[in-house]
């Protein structure tokens, strides 16, 4: 899964899971209109709201590229490394 920018197309992070239950879960908490929190490679929190996604076929890997109107949170989560 891709999350990305909206407004710039920036990747703000990439992440592998096996299955696909949590992106599509992410995809319809989006859809709904509800506020998603996401978090980018350096770790920082974003609030984002679900704009549109895509997915397409890499080395043989399905991808989703999941776009987000994002704005950096007040509050910035812990995140255990």
């Amino acid at each position: 899964m891709q999350i990305c920018n909206a407004l710039t197309q920036e990747i703000l992070r990439v992440k592998t899971y096996k299955k696909p239950d949590l992106i599509l879960s992410l995809i319809e908490s989006g859809t709904k209109g509800q506020e998603c929190f996401l978090f980018d490679e350096q770790c920082r929190t974003f609030k984002g709201v679900y704009v549109s996604h895509t997915t397409f076929i890499e080395e043989g890997t399905i991808v989703y590229k999941v776009l987000f109107k994002m704005r950096l949170s007040e509050i910035q989560a812990r995140i255990a490394k």
